[in-house]
C-alpha cells in the first residue's frame, strides 16, 4: 500500500469544487491510479484530515498501486512524495487508530441505509466492524477505548436528490486479534460510502 499526503491550494477553482463535493474528490483523486481502478487492482481510500480554520485542507490518500499525482490539475495542491505502507502487524499488538466512518444501518421496512443516533450506536457500530476486521476495541471503566472527534453530515447529490450522509471521525486504540484479516480491512476499509472519503482505517505506534 502507498500513503499520500496531498496539502490542497484553496486558490484552486478545482479544490473548492471538490471541497464541496466529495464524489468529485474521489474523481479527481482517482486520475492518480486510474489505470489500476481500469484493470481492478486498486482500492483507493481518502479522507479529509481534521484541520484548524486558517490551515490548509490535507487530505490522505491509500492506494493499492504507486499514484502518479503529475495527474492532478496544476495548482491543486502541493503533494508530499507517497510512502510505501507495510504494516507489520501482530496478535496483541495495540496500536492508535483514527477512521472517518459511516456508522449506519439498513431499515427493515424500507431497506434504506439511515444513521445512527446516539453515541452509543455509533461506538458500538466501530466495535463491532473492528471485531469483523480481525481488531478488537477494548473497554476500560466500562467505556470504549475510543472518543468521537467530528460527527457531521455529508451532503451528497444522488439522482437529482441532495441526500445527507453521516461522517463520523473516531480516534483511540485498538488491538490486533488476527493480523491477516486486519491487513485486508486496511486495503479495503471500513463500512460503506468509500467514494465519499469514508473508510480509510489509519493505525499508529
Amino acid at each position: 500500500m502507498w500513503i499520500s499526503k496531498l496539502k490542497l491550494d484553496l486558490r484552486s477553482k478545482a479544490v473548492r469544487r471538490d471541497l464541496a463535493s466529495p464524489y468529485e474528490m474521489h474523481r479527481t483523486l482517482s486520475r492518480a491510479v486510474s489505470q489500476a481502478l481500469k484493470e481492478g487492482s486498486e482500492r483507493l481510500l481518502w479522507r479529509l484530515e481534521p484541520t484548524r480554520g486558517t490551515e490548509s485542507p490535507v487530505v490522505l490518500v491509500q492506494t493499492l498501486t504507486l499514484p502518479d499525482w503529475d495527474a492532478l490539475e496544476k495548482g491543486y495542491a502541493e503533494v508530499y512524495p507517497p510512502k510505501l505502507f507495510q504494516p507489520a502487524l501482530w496478535e496483541g499488538q495495540i496500536l492508535r487508530f483514527r477512521l472517518r466512518a459511516n456508522p449506519s444501518k439498513r431499515a427493515r421496512d424500507r431497506g434504506e441505509r439511515v444513521a445512527l443516533k446516539t453515541q452509543e450506536e455509533k461506538l458500538a457500530w466501530l466495535a463491532r466492524k473492528l471485531e469483523d476486521g480481525g481488531f478488537h476495541l477494548g473497554k476500560e471503566a466500562g467505556q470504549y477505548r475510543a472518543t468521537i472527534r467530528q460527527d457531521t453530515f455529508l451532503e451528497v447529490r444522488k439522482a437529482g436528490h441532495i441526500i445527507q450522509v453521516q461522517a463520523v471521525l473516531f480516534e483511540g486504540t485498538l488491538e490486533v486479534v488476527d493480523p491477516a484479516k486486519a491487513i485486508e480491512t486496511l486495503k479495503r476499509g471500513i463500512g460503506p460510502g468509500k467514494a465519499l472519503g469514508l473508510g480509510l482505517l489509519s493505525l499508529h505506534p
